[in-house]
């Protein structure tokens, strides 16, 4: 990117970019008077022990000169926003949202793949310290129970996925063609661990992450067991929109008993988190907030 290349813009966004590379850009769109927005979505400045990323002190240092630097510095939640205010005094959340107009789901007509198959997506290491063996244990255990299921994994191979039966690792695709594919395909549900107050160690870094999941999941029409954290605690309604379970294996093996074996559970879970994040989670608000951000940038 070259400076007579920015001129065409009004904006540059950088979302948790780290390179040396990025903060050359930002310097020239500042100096050019474009307003440039850094937006952080996970607390990237320290990572957690599971995570396979490593930074660098020199791209911490990176991030740390963006998130002062940029005219806005955006999150999706306020745990988030609140630890960030300590390097910089304005940050704006714009809260995560789903486009339920490009992809609409059809709440009367659900379909549900046979055999069955549950969903499981991960990036970055899967986000569990104490309870991580015991979740894939219990995993192993239900696909034992019942091989007829399959399951489809999304995201980064992980060392144990050779242990659990009929896993099928499905890799990434781009945001919108993963999100079609999740449409089309009739999960009979979807499981979503994330560490909680079991791990206090890395409670602060899931805590700052968005139920993203869940708007997708709710959207899609896909009915979800989520671990019960911070993050989820906000968003689902126990046994309304979605099954809230503590980490630990007796809780999560009969939730995933339960959900399986109750079709009118999962429909009404499926139909309750589509219609509230229909209502809670569509792009209108977010959208605005980001053009008044263009329009009328705060000061650093």
């Amino acid at each position: 990117m070259t400076i007579g290349q920015l001129r065409r813009f009004d904006a540059v966004l950088f979302n948790k970019h780290t390179s040396s590379r990025a903060v050359d850009i930002m310097k020239m769109a500042n100096d050019l008077g474009l307003t440039t927005i850094y937006d952080m979505d996970d607390w990237i400045i320290d990572l957690p022990m599971y995570s396979v990323t490593d930074l660098s002190d020199d791209l911490l240092a990176n991030i740390i000169w963006m998130v002062r630097h940029a005219t806005v510095a955006t999150v999706s939640n306020r745990v988030l926003q609140e630890k960030l205010r300590r390097i910089r005094p304005s940050v704006v959340i714009i809260q995560n949202g789903f486009d339920h107009q490009l992809l609409p789901a059809d709440n009367d007509n659900w379909v549900e793949a046979q055999p069955p198959r549950i969903l499981f997506s991960n990036t970055d290491g899967i986000k569990l310290v104490r309870f991580k063996n015991d979740f894939l244990q219990v995993v192993s255990d239900f696909m034992l129970r019942h091989p007829e299921v399959e399951l489809d994994f999304w995201g980064d191979r992980f060392p144990e996925m050779g242990k659990i039966p009929r896993l099928r690792a499905r890799g990434f695709l781009d945001n919108a063609s993963y999100k079609q594919v999740l449409l089309e395909t009739g999960y009979t549900f979807a499981i979503v661990p994330l560490g909680g107050r079991e791990d206090p160690e890395t409670l602060f870094f899931n805590s700052c992450k968005s139920c993203i999941k869940y708007i997708d999941y709710g959207s899609l029409g896909i009915p979800g067991i989520y671990s019960r954290t911070p993050v989820y605690e906000d968003a689902v309604t126990h046994k309304e929109t979605a099954l809230l379970v503590d980490n630990a294996a007796e809780h999560w093996a009969c939730a995933m008993e339960e959900l399986y074996r109750d079709r009118m559970l999962r429909d009404q879970l499926r139909h309750n988190a589509y219609r509230d994040t229909r209502t809670r989670y569509g792009l209108a608000g977010p959208a605005q907030v980001l053009l008044d951000l263009l329009h009328q940038a705060p000061e650093v």
